[in-house]
C-alpha cells in the first residue's frame, strides 16, 4: 500500500500545539511508521513543521506544502487545491486526513480522522470561522470517506447523531501512550520538585489555554481550595500553549491575587511532562468536552491521581482510575481536589490503578487497527 497521511496541523512554531491534534499526528505517523510492514507512507506537512516531522522514528517520507498550514486560509488552499495534484504525483493508493478534512476533489479511496465535535455541540467555545469552516468541512469530509475514524466510542456516536453517517462506516479506535510516558525515578521526582519549587499540595494541569478546557471554572476552585486550606498553601501549575479566547481568563488569575500560587508554564517540554505528571500531588483536567482526552491518559501511565471530568468521552479513558466530578460544579470539584490532595490512601490506590489502566491503550493496537481501516477500503469492503 501507498499510503498519503494529510498531517497539516503538525505545528512547528514554539507555543503553537501542545496536546490535542499536533500530538494526535505525530503519534499515528511514529505508529504506522514502526508496525506498517511493506506499507510505504508519506506524511504531507507544513514546511514550518519539518523539524517536528524528522523527529519521527523510525523516519517517514516527507512531503512539504508549498506554504505554510498554521495561517487557516492557506491550510484550505494547500488542502482543497494543491493536495489533490500531489497524490497524483505521489501515485498514492489512498489518502488519510489525520485531522477531520479531507480534499474533496480526490478521487482516491479515503479514511478521515475525527477528534471531535465540540465545533458542533459547543460552539461557543470556538472562534466563528474555525466552527464555520469545520461545520462544512468537516461534515462533507465525512459524507466523502470510505472509512470515519473516530478516537472514541463517545465520538462515533457524536459522528453519526449530528452528520446522519450509517455507523457501519465509522470505526473507533482509541488512542494510545507513548511508552515516554512512565514514572520516573524517586531520585529524579525529587530533584525536579526541587528545582521547580514544587509543594506537596500540588495540581498539575496540562492543555492548550482555551475555553473548551474549563480553566475558569478550575481557577475559581482553586481560589475555594486556597480558602479552605491556607495553611498548606495549595499550588497550581498551567501547562500548555495559549489557545484562543483566553484573554478574560489571564486576566481573572491576576485579579484573584494568587500569584504566587498560580503559575503558567506556557509549553512543557516533551522530556519533562513524566516529572510533571509524577511530581504534582493530582493532575486535574476539568474540560466541558473532549474527543479522548491524551493528557489524562499520560498522566495516568505516570502513575498521576487524576482528577477529571464524567462527560464525553473521559469515562472510557479513565474506568475506575480516576475521581471523575461535573464540571459544570466548581463546587464539586473544589471538593474532589481537597479529598484527592487530603488523603493520601486514596492517591495510592488511584495510582495503581493509573498505571494498569493506561496500559490498556497502545499506539501499536492504533497502528493494527488504522491498517486493518486501509486494507478493508482498498479491498472494497462496505
Amino acid at each position: 500500500m501507498n499510503i498519503a497521511l494529510g498531517a497539516y496541523l503538525i505545528s512547528g512554531t514554539p507555543g503553537s500545539r501542545q496536546a490535542g491534534v499536533h500530538q494526535y499526528a505525530r503519534f499515528v505517523l511514529e505508529a504506522l511508521a514502526a508496525y506498517g510492514g511493506d506499507a510505504t507512507f508519506t506524511a504531507l506537512v507544513s514546511p514550518t513543521a519539518l523539524s517536528e516531522v524528522r523527529q519521527v522514528s523510525p523516519p517517514i517520507h516527507i512531503r512539504a506544502a508549498s506554504r505554510t498550514t498554521e495561517n487557516p486560509w492557506s491550510r484550505i488552499w494547500v488542502e482543497q487545491v494543491e493536495t489533490p495534484r500531489v497524490l497524483g504525483e505521489l501515485k498514492a493508493d489512498l489518502y488519510h486526513g489525520l485531522l477531520n478534512v479531507l480534499p474533496l476533489r480526490t478521487a482516491l479511496p479515503t479514511v478521515v480522522s475525527i477528534m471531535d465535535l465540540s465545533f458542533i455541540t459547543r460552539p461557543d467555545t470556538h472562534r466563528w470561522f474555525n466552527r464555520t469552516y469545520l461545520g462544512v468541512l468537516a461534515r462533507r469530509s465525512c459524507q466523502k470517506a470510505s472509512r470515519i475514524i473516530a478516537i472514541s466510542e463517545y465520538t462515533r456516536r457524536d459522528i453519526v447523531e449530528h452528520f446522519g453517517v450509517p455507523a457501519g462506516r465509522i470505526v473507533a479506535i482509541p488512542l494510545g501512550v507513548s511508552s515516554h510516558y512512565t514514572r520516573p525515578a524517586d531520585a529524579v521526582i525529587a530533584a525536579f520538585r526541587q528545582q521547580h519549587h514544587i509543594g506537596p499540595h500540588a495540581i498539575f494541569y496540562l492543555g492548550s489555554i482555551e475555553p473548551r478546557k474549563n480553566l475558569d471554572r478550575l481557577i475559581e476552585a482553586f481560589a475555594q481550595l486556597c480558602a479552605a486550606m491556607p495553611q498548606a498553601r495549595p499550588q497550581l501549575f498551567i501547562g500548555g500553549g495559549l489557545g484562543w479566547m483566553y484573554d478574560a481568563l489571564l486576566a481573572r488569575i491576576q485579579a484573584m491575587g494568587l500569584g504566587e500560587q498560580i503559575k503558567l508554564l506556557g509549553r512543557v517540554p516533551e522530556v519533562d511532562l513524566p516529572s510533571w505528571y509524577a511530581a504534582c500531588t493530582v493532575f486535574c483536567y476539568p474540560s466541558l468536552y473532549e474527543g479522548f482526552g491524551l493528557p489524562v491518559l499520560e498522566a495516568m501511565a505516570c502513575g498521576a491521581a487524576v482528577v477529571t471530568s464524567n462527560v464525553t468521552s473521559l469515562p472510557e479513558v479513565v474506568g475506575e482510575a480516576g475521581v471523575m466530578v461535573d464540571p459544570t460544579d466548581t463546587a464539586a470539584l473544589g471538593r474532589a481536589l481537597q479529598h484527592t490532595l487530603e488523603d493520601e490512601p486514596l492517591r495510592q490506590r488511584l495510582r495503581q490503578r493509573a498505571v494498569l489502566q493506561a496500559a490498556k491503550f497502545t499506539w501499536k493496537r492504533v497502528a493494527e487497527q488504522t491498517l486493518a481501516c486501509y486494507t478493508d477500503v482498498l479491498a472494497g469492503v462496505k
